[in-house]
C-alpha cells in the first residue's frame, strides 16, 4: 500500500464530505459506499471478498455494520458505521463492545466516515480507557491523517498493532516546492530590493507553513511593497485575493478558479461549488468569495494558483511570521 495512493485518497474523501455533507449526513448507506468502504479497501480489506469483509454481520447480541476478518476466519475487527456529523456516542460504543464480547473479538471501531475511533475490547478500564486509535479525514495535516489511519491498515489489524506513526518521515505528496535548507547563492532569487536592502519574509512560492494556527502574526509583503498583516492561514489567500482586486488586475470575470484535478472552487463570483452545494466557510472580498475550509499548506497552495492564474511572479509575495 503505496503512501502516496492513501494520501491521494484522503485528499479525494475530504473533497467529498466538502461536496456533498448535507446528503452524507443523512444517510449512512451513502456514508459507508463513498467514505468508508473506500478507505477500508485501500487498507488491504477487500470488500467484495466475504472471507476479508462480511457487511451487516450477525453476532450473538445484534449485528454489526462490519466484520473485518484475519486469516485465520475470525473476526479481528467491528466496525459500527453512522451517516457523517452523527454522534459516535458512548451508547453507540458500548452496543459494539457487546458485539465483540459476544463473539470474542478484541478489537473494534465506531466511525461517520469522517471521524474514526478504534477500541481494544478487553483493555482494562472505562470505555474511554479502551480507545487505543483515532483520527478525523479532516484533520488539517493530509499526511497525519494517513499515518492514523494505519492503525486501520490489514496487517497491522490481525497481528494486534495499533500504534501509529507520531511523526511523517517525507510526506507522500508535497503539495508545493520545499525549501532548500542550503540554497546556492548563483541560483537563488534575489532577496534584495532596489534601495540594496534585503527584502522582508521568503517568496510565497517556496514559503512553508509551520504549524497549523496562525498563532502569530503572520505578514504578507505585495509586489508595490504595501503589505497586510494577519493571524490565520486563510488570511494568505484572502489577502492576496484582496490586493489583486484593489489593483484591478481580478475581477469576477476571472472565475471560478480551482484546481486542475479537483471539482471544488478556491475563488468564485458565489460562494458554490460546480454540484451547487455552499462553501463550507469563505471569506468575501469585493464581489469575489475565497473559500477558506483548507489546511495551511493548502492556504497558500490556492494563493499560489490565484497569483499564476492572473499571469504574476509568485516570487515577488513575500511571507514572514513574527
Amino acid at each position: 500500500m503505496p503512501l502516496e495512493s492513501l494520501h491521494a485518497l484522503v485528499e479525494t474523501l475530504r473533497q467529498r464530505i466538502e461536496a456533498h455533507r448535507a446528503s452524507l449526513s443523512s444517510s449512512e448507506w451513502l456514508t459507508r459506499y463513498t467514505l468508508i468502504d473506500p478507505l477500508l479497501r485501500e487498507l488491504g480489506w477487500d470488500t467484495e471478498d466475504p472471507a476479508i469483509v462480511t457487511p451487516e454481520y450477525s453476532t450473538g447480541r445484534g449485528r454489526v455494520d462490519y466484520a473485518l476478518f484475519n486469516d485465520g476466519g475470525r473476526p479481528a475487527l467491528m466496525v459500527e458505521a453512522k451517516p457523517l456529523q452523527n454522534a459516535l456516542s458512548m451508547d453507540v460504543v458500548m452496543q459494539v463492545l457487546n458485539y465483540c464480547w459476544a463473539e470474542g473479538t478484541e478489537h473494534f471501531a465506531v466511525t461517520d466516515g469522517q471521524r474514526w475511533e478504534i477500541y481494544e475490547t478487553n483493555k482494562a478500564g472505562s470505555p474511554n480507557d479502551k480507545r487505543v486509535a483515532s483520527f478525523d479525514v479532516m484533520d488539517a495535516s493530509v499526511s497525519n491523517v494517513c499515518l492514523r489511519a494505519l492503525a486501520l491498515w490489514r496487517r497491522n489489524v490481525v497481528t494486534g498493532q495499533f500504534s501509529t506513526a507520531q511523526t511523517p518521515v517525507i510526506d507522500p505528496i508535497p503539495e508545493e516546492p520545499a525549501l532548500p535548507e542550503s540554497p546556492d547563492p548563483s541560483t537563488s532569487p534575489s532577496t534584495t530590493d532596489s534601495s540594496g536592502l534585503e527584502s522582508e519574509g521568503e517568496p510565497l512560492s517556496v514559503f512553508q507553513p509551520k504549524g497549523e494556527k496562525g498563532n502569530k502574526s503572520i505578514r504578507i509583503v505585495f509586489p508595490d511593497d504595501s503589505s497586510a498583516e494577519v493571524s490565520n492561514w486563510y488570511g494568505i489567500p484572502t489577502e492576496v485575493t484582496r490586493w489583486l482586486v484593489n489593483n484591478g488586475t481580478l475581477n469576477t470575470t476571472h472565475c471560478p478558479i480551482k484546481p486542475e484535478r479537483s471539482n471544488l472552487y478556491i475563488l468564485h463570483s458565489r460562494p458554490y461549488h460546480p454540484n451547487g452545494n455552499s462553501f463550507v466557510s469563505s471569506e468575501k472580498v469585493g464581489a469575489l468569495y475565497v473559500n477558506t475550509h483548507y489546511s495551511s499548506r493548502n492556504h497558500v497552495r490556492n494563493a499560489i494558483l490565484i497569483v499564476e492564474r492572473m499571469g504574476l511572479d509568485t516570487s515577488q509575495f513575500r511571507i514572514s511570521m513574527d
